[in-house]
């Protein structure tokens, strides 16, 4: 899989695209050329009187010159990259102009279309390709932060999106329910990963429609899922266990064959950390399925 990546480390002159090394060397020619140009054909500026603007406007062009440099040995976003390359470009011709205006007289059609005209238009051009660049890294961290919290296969919250969310509720009589897919690497082992893939992705579009808003469900790792119940009752846990098996069991592997599931059940108890109710979650789930899978047990008192 292609994936588009921007990154800003640079890398050795010597390691740069042909087409990199080609426009730097482009614009140099054209420094060169139009310098020699420039002072065969239009007469001088007072030396004395032009230095300190020239001065200015040389640092100007060297600071211009080192940041399309930089542009050439980064690698950036293609779209982004074009546009900046083609506003700085430009820029720098105008920045040319400017400096050699300082120790030529130049005439009008030199100082208007070439200077002030590739000035204007390489800043605006070259503010769009930033303006593009600060686009695609946005949409790059909406991307990984997307990725931080939800399952890449499953497309439900994560083990880590679960822990961190559940550890920061507030809620003090929450329940949580782990939730093992029955023989899966059966599945796996039968029909291929790609089928189990499939049963996976199933099973959790399933399941997670079961919550409802203030729940949270995850994949904590491989076929098991948890899921969190705020002021929950015993009453509710157990009916939502019930829901849960039922679902499992419509969920198709073969034209005969049904999934099914185990799961632990555990209440949270006054002053009871996450861990530890995991922990009974975890042990529930166990017991029920060493005692004949597709069932519930709900966890003790710790």
């Amino acid at each position: 899989m292609n994936v588009e990546t921007v990154s800003l480390k640079l890398t050795r002159f010597t390691r740069i695209t042909r087409l990199n090394k080609l426009l730097m060397f482009a614009l140099l020619v054209f420094i060169v050329v139009f310098t020699i140009y420039n002072f065969t054909y239009f007469p001088l500026v007072g030396a004395r009187k032009s230095m300190p603007a020239f001065a200015s406007e040389f640092i100007n062009l060297i600071v211009i010159m080192t940041v399309f440099w930089v542009v050439q040995c980064s690698k950036l976003a293609k779209k982004a990259y074009q546009y900046v390359t083609i506003g700085l470009m430009l820029w720098i011709v105008g920045m040319t102009t400017d400096v050699l205006d300082e120790l030529v007289v130049q005439p009008q059609w030199i100082t208007l279309y070439i200077k002030d005209l590739c000035i204007s238009v390489g800043v605006v051009i070259t503010a769009y390709g930033l303006f593009k660049t600060m686009l695609f890294m946005q949409k790059m961290h909406n991307r990984l932060a997307q990725e931080f919290i939800v399952d890449d296969l499953t497309q439900v919250y994560n083990r880590r999106c679960f822990y961190e969310y559940v550890e920061n509720e507030t809620d003090e009589s929450y329940a949580v329910i782990i939730i093992d897919i029955d023989h899966f690497k059966s599945i796996n082992d039968t029909f291929g990963h790609d089928k189990g893939d499939k049963v996976l992705k199933a099973f959790a579009s399933k399941i997670d429609a079961l919550f409802e808003d203030g729940n949270i469900f995850a994949r904590i790792g491989g076929e098991e899922f948890a899921g969190y119940l705020p002021n929950c009752t015993l009453e509710q846990m157990q009916a939502f266990a019930e829901s849960v098996l039922a679902s499992a069991r419509t969920i198709e592997v073969t034209d005969e064959l049904y999934t099914s599931a185990s799961i632990g059940v555990a209440k949270r108890f006054k002053n009871e950390s996450f861990d530890s109710v995991m922990k009974r979650a975890d042990q529930a789930l166990y017991k029920a399925k060493n005692s004949g899978r597709n069932r519930f047990v709900i966890a003790t008192k710790p």
